[in-house]
């Protein structure tokens, strides 16, 4: 496949999805919920069948069921801490990949617990800036980076964890996001410095969500994290930067810098 015709599906891919989302938080609380649940019920799956666990402790094919209903419950700590317990206890067979699964699995389930009730405010009346300002960050920065990458870059930027990084990539990455948020979301703070820095930061935080997803499918020999989704593979090669920056912008969010 072309690089171009990659960009173009990696375009179409993404445009389908921000259809989904889009129509999720317009049907309000309940959908954005359920959509969350499908997301990490398959990012869960994916997990499972990258480490192949599940064939000899078949207690974690239940771990994607349980993902579908985390969503729902995230506002009771009660039953989130079941969850936890759940994730926690299912992981410890087999003894290979142990910690690194128990570690996919809680990154994971803490992104999501942070994006539905620190950027979505779900507890409360749905907060639709936080997670638009959360993905257009995250998209442009990723896009910026694929684009200015494939067109000029030349020096490598971590080679042993993601060869086709490069610096002129992350540069683009950086320009893209400070774009976006120019054109959309500029003025959410005070001092124009300080807006420009926290953008700069989440941006960063979208390549260090790409720089982690790399780093463990170098580990375990993988090119992809699945095939669900054309011009992507899976879903976590389409939201890695996304969980990045869910966890950095969480951390601004209780700084008292969000939207």
């Amino acid at each position: 496949m072309t690089a171009l015709s990659n960009l173009f599906l990696r375009l179409i891919s993404a445009v389908i999805l921000l259809l989904i989302v889009a129509l999720s938080f317009f049907l309000g609380s309940t959908a954005v919920q359920a959509l969350c649940g499908l997301v990490i019920s398959i990012l869960f799956w994916e997990i499972m069948q990258a480490l192949g666990a599940s064939k000899k402790n078949q207690l974690q094919l239940m771990l994607p069921i349980f993902g579908m209903l985390v969503p729902f419950f995230v506002n009771s700590n009660l039953v989130t801490l079941v969850f936890l317990l759940i994730i926690i206890g299912t992981s410890f067979h087999p003894a290979k990949f142990r910690w690194f699964r128990l570690l996919a699995l809680l990154y994971i389930f803490i992104a999501l617990y942070l994006f539905l009730t620190v950027i979505c405010e779900i507890s409360d009346e749905l907060n639709i800036q936080q997670p638009i300002f959360l993905l257009g960050i995250a998209i442009a920065s990723d896009s910026g980076g694929y684009i200015v990458g494939k067109l000029v870059g030349k020096r490598k930027l971590t080679p042993k964890i993601s060869p086709n990084k490069t610096w002129e990539g992350s540069f683009g990455s950086i320009i893209f996001g400070i774009i976006f948020w120019f054109l959309f979301f500029e003025g959410f703070a005070e001092n124009l410095i300080l807006e420009i820095v926290l953008v700069i930061l989440l941006c960063v935080c979208a390549q260090f969500g790409d720089f982690i997803e790399s780093f463990a499918k170098r580990k375990l020999s993988l090119k992809e994290s699945g095939v669900i989704i054309p011009g992507h593979g899976g879903l976590f090669d389409r939201i890695d930067s996304i969980v990045g920056v869910t966890f950095g912008y969480s951390v601004i969010i209780n700084l008292g810098f969000g939207i």
